[in-house]
């Protein structure tokens, strides 16, 4: 008997969990990214949160047998944490995944986050990006470059203007990305990107979801299981993987456009600070360096100050190969 077309297409392993609000042509290009770079089965499962735009309809419209797209259309723009909540729940994928919708997925991104969680037992995979580089020189250069190229108007288009910036900042993205990937391939250090990170459903469950009441929701979940590793409850850190590379925009928004504010139901949002002791955090947190209360020293700020000179002389001009 001739397998039917349903039966061929395999199962998702990844719940791909997407909170919005509005950004239709970012989120054109997202998908675009993200379905095309993809390698394993996924489900898109989008919360959209009041859209002022036609975000919603446009990710409906991409649902099919190859790639499910499931959208959940909430009243209000709700906060994160509720979000990532709210379209964990609603899936049955072993993983899943929480996404911003300003990134930007390389090749294959999501093969060694999945190794890294269904074979090799770590709690949480993050791919290698601009705020967290496994060259600390190199994430300098490309943090100040990108900062320098995102912060200008290079359209009035608001495609044209996303796009453009993707070009002058890598050229070719697929192509950096994968230069980056197949550079820094082995190369592994604990961390979490915010932007987007893979666990194990059961993982989520053992932790009870993400906390409403904190929107720094990658901070709250490392320090989590961090400290829950100190009692047995997990073998290993949530780790970054530096042959896994997406690109976040980190501030997409205009910083003139007035943002609806969250209305949640939920007992009220506390600092990071409020929840963690200040202890806590310097022992758990793995990049010293952003600490509360931590104080560059003179070396740090004399070379942050070199890079930010050099690059608006000289390293956002330069193709991207050359200085990787």
């Amino acid at each position: 008997m001739k397998p039917s077309s349903q039966d061929l297409v395999q199962k998702p392993v990844m719940d791909l969990v997407v909170p919005i609000h509005g950004q239709i042509e970012m989120n054109r290009i997202f998908f675009d990214y993200l379905s095309r770079n993809t390698r394993n089965p996924f489900r898109l499962i989008v919360v959209d949160n009041a859209s002022p735009d036609e975000s919603a309809d446009f990710f409906e419209s991409r649902n099919s047998q190859e790639t499910p797209v499931v959208v959940l259309r909430n009243p209000h723009n709700q906060c994160y944490p509720v979000s990532i909540n709210q379209g964990v729940r609603v899936g049955s994928a072993p993983v899943v995944g929480f996404l911003n919708n300003d990134i930007l997925v390389g090749p294959g991104w999501d093969e060694p986050l999945l190794e890294a969680i269904l074979e090799q037992g770590y709690p949480v995979a993050s791919p290698g990006g601009l705020e967290h580089f496994p060259d600390r020189t190199l994430e300098e250069i490309f943090f100040q470059r990108w900062r320098y190229i995102n912060k200008r108007r290079w359209s009035q288009d608001p495609k044209t203007n996303i796009q453009e910036k993707i070009h002058r900042m890598y050229g070719d993205f697929n192509d950096i990305a994968e230069r980056i990937q197949k550079k820094y391939e082995g190369v592994f250090y604990p961390g979490i990107m915010g932007h987007c990170h893979l666990l194990k459903r059961e993982t989520f469950e053992v932790l009870g979801g993400l906390d409403p009441r904190i929107q720094s929701a990658d901070w709250d979940l490392f320090l989590t299981v961090e400290k829950m590793r100190g009692t047995g409850a997990f073998e290993k850190s949530p780790i970054i993987l530096g042959e896994s590379f997406v690109h976040h925009f980190i501030r997409l928004t205009d910083s003139h456009v007035k943002r609806t504010p969250p209305v949640c139901n939920h007992l009220p949002h506390l600092k990071l600070e409020e929840k963690w002791k200040k202890k806590e955090i310097q022992d758990l947190w793995p990049f010293k360096d952003q600490v509360p209360g931590h104080k560059k020293s003179l070396s740090e700020r004399v070379f942050k100050k070199y890079v930010r000179s050099k690059t608006g002389l000289f390293y956002w001009r330069v193709k991207a190969e050359k200085i990787i």
